[in-house]
């Protein structure tokens, strides 16, 4: 019976690995959120799955990691196959913000500074905690979700001077992540950053609905402004499907990469 947590799963991507994973009938999938309680969506989606778990943990705070990984243990015999960590810090008032838009430079090193403890670290922590159960799987799978504004030729070739804090903390995610991937190839892990595309995860935001949406529309703008292409949101389904095809797909010799849900290493050009 395959294993699965996805870290950062009340919403969205993650909400939606949730649900595919859950529709393979030999699976049991850990879905690990911040607060289960106020996860309304990911609640409704587990109320009628026996092989799917929500287990509280928050990627800012360690302590909680450990926790959900002798949850998860308990119930797998102590091992997991596969990671998946979506868990980011995206607050829909400040996420598409430059540098320039902050009120001034206090209200940005705050955001700097948290978003770098979640996007950065997290990956880092979730890793470390659940990597003992991840030793004891043949399979040894971790996946960490990147995006295009933490990739240099991306930011270059889409002259995207905003998403600022988190573009600079994710891409510190990518090298956090291929650090491990050194650490632990002879472990005969594979360890890859994935990018989802750009998706449009706004059916399950809530309150900040309106905002996503407006701010999927000014992404899109500035990339047609800047390079003449029309960028066209894929569906949660449409995004996860793809990204499925290929972790199931991985190879030992794709590990430390930084791939697209289309195939092959991300670039530009995806």
């Amino acid at each position: 019976m395959p294993s699965y947590a996805v870290v950062g799963a009340s919403r969205g991507i993650g909400l939606e690995y949730v649900r595919q994973l859950a529709g393979r009938p030999d699976a049991v999938v850990f879905a690990v959120v911040r607060n289960p309680e106020s996860s309304t969506h990911l609640k409704d989606v587990a109320a009628n799955l026996k092989n799917v778990h929500i287990v509280a943990g928050d990627v800012a705070d360690y302590n909680t990691l450990e926790k959900a990984a002798k949850q998860i243990s308990e119930i797998t015999s102590g091992k997991l196959d596969c990671l998946i960590h979506n868990a980011a810090h995206m607050d829909f008032k400040t996420v598409h913000k430059g540098f320039d838009d902050y009120a001034d430079m206090e209200e940005l090193d705050n955001d700097f500074i948290y978003a770098f403890k979640v996007n950065s670290l997290g990956p880092v922590h979730s890793i470390t905690a659940f990597l003992p159960l991840l030793r004891a799987s043949d399979t040894r799978k971790i996946v960490v979700i990147g995006t295009g504004a933490g990739d240099l030729k991306s930011v270059q070739g889409l002259n995207m001077v905003n998403f600022a804090a988190y573009g600079m903390t994710k891409a510190a995610a990518v090298i956090a992540t291929t650090k491990f991937a050194i650490k632990l190839k002879d472990e005969g892990f594979v360890v890859v950053s994935l990018t989802p595309g750009v998706v449009d995860t706004s059916a399950t935001a809530g309150a900040y609905r309106d905002a996503v949406r407006e701010g999927y529309a000014a992404f899109t703008a500035s990339v047609k402004k800047a390079t003449g292409i029309e960028l066209t949101a894929q569906t949660p389904e449409e995004s996860i499907a793809a990204q499925l095809k290929m972790i199931d797909g991985l190879e030992a010799s794709q590990n430390g990469l930084f791939l697209s849900h289309t195939g092959g290493e991300y670039g530009a050009s995806h």
